[in-house]
């Protein structure tokens, strides 16, 4: 076996197909669009501040895992940790290929003074992070990756442990609770906060600056999290925003106009993506813009509040526009964003008609000097 570094343009191409081959009897796995996640590894803004290398596992000439790493200088700093995180994890089910692709992240680590290594995670928390450990029956969203049931048995045969656990819970649509619609209206006049509205996606992506800034703030203290620069907040704009429909964006202002909540949610591309096999041309863009338009099932990308509004409830009142919103538009499930298992905002799923959709898990492990 051999692990070699992704350097040339055919070696990016097979990190990216590589998947693919993997998964291709797999009714759950969702490709990424091979441009986006291209850009994403070579030229993401967060390469300012951030070392990321990419290797494959070749076995008799054919490729049987990959890995990526990042060494994230400024996360390190901010939170006086010493590490190193693996992403893009794929492999056969084999230990020995499991432990060459992990030591040679080990490896570069150790080079570098770092002492820890965890993962799966990328450059930020908008991207995708986390192994899934439950719910393999399911097809995730296109901001999560799918992973078969023994990436998780690999990883702790080679002594990861448990670091934090993510939920994602899915949501029959219904009519929102009369009681909750009362308290939502009180809390509205109570905290003088109202809903915002945005005529079309230019105006939509036009708040994204103001969006992601309270994003900053209201994630500051979720694990794994560093506030985003401004090149950053411009990607995601460009990201989350391409996709947009204003009406299951909903924004909660306060009296003088500034954004103190927001929801921001996307009819599932999931199977869109399937169909497109990872490619937006010739014919790829004709799935996504079929699912956009007609879609049973409805992905809630981002939620919060800023933290001085933490534990007020206001959240209920972007909840019950967007409850409504659904049910305009025919979904019949909505499946709710990632959320850490001891997050005390998961129990709102509780007051629905819900079931846990999937259960993901950061590992760490210390790097043997």
């Amino acid at each position: 076996m051999d692990i070699v570094e992704v350097k040339s343009r055919r070696q990016y191409r097979a990190f990216i197909d590589f998947p693919k081959q993997l998964y291709k009897d797999c009714p759950h796995y969702v490709p990424p669009m091979d441009g986006m996640e291209l850009k994403t590894m070579t030229e993401h803004p967060a390469l300012a501040f951030c070392e990321a290398r990419y290797w494959l596992a070749y076995r008799d000439g054919k490729v049987v895992g990959r890995i990526g790493a990042i060494i994230n200088h400024k996360s390190n700093e901010m939170k006086g940790q010493k590490r190193i995180r693996f992403s893009w994890f794929d492999l056969i089910d084999d230990i020995e290929v499991a432990r060459a692709l992990v030591h040679v992240v080990e490896e570069w680590g150790a080079q570098e003074g770092l002492t820890e290594i965890c993962g799966p995670s990328r450059f930020s928390n908008l991207e995708k992070q986390a192994m899934l450990i439950e719910g393999f029956d399911d097809t995730p969203s296109i901001c999560a990756d799918y992973n078969y049931p023994y990436y998780p048995k690999l990883l702790e045969q080679l002594g990861f442990e448990k670091e934090v656990d993510y939920v994602q819970y899915r949501m029959k649509v219904e009519t929102f609770p009369p009681r909750f619609a009362e308290l939502a209206e009180k809390l509205s006049q109570r905290y003088h906060v109202r809903l915002r509205t945005y005529k079309n996606k230019e105006e939509l992506s036009t708040a994204g600056k103001e969006f992601f800034a309270v994003l900053n703030e209201s994630y500051a203290n979720i694990f794994n999290f560093i506030p985003l620069t401004e090149a950053e907040i411009d990607w995601a704009i460009k990201d989350f925003f391409q996709f947009a429909d204003p009406s299951l964006a909903s924004i909660l202002e306060d009296e003088q106009g500034r954004l103190v909540g927001f929801a921001f949610c996307l009819p599932s591309l999931s199977e869109a993506f399937q169909k497109a096999k990872g490619k937006i041309l010739p014919f790829g863009w004709y799935h996504v813009l079929k699912a956009l338009r007609k879609n049973d099932k409805v992905d809630m990308y981002l939620t919060g509040v800023l933290p001085e509004y933490k534990n007020s409830g206001i959240h209920l009142i972007y909840h019950k526009q967007l409850q409504d919103t659904f049910i305009e538009k025919g979904y019949q499930y909505a499946i709710a964003s990632q959320q850490l298992e001891d997050n005390k905002a998961v129990n709102i799923w509780q007051r629905y008609d819900s079931e846990l959709f999937c259960r993901r898990r950061c590992y760490k492990k210390d790097i043997k000097p």
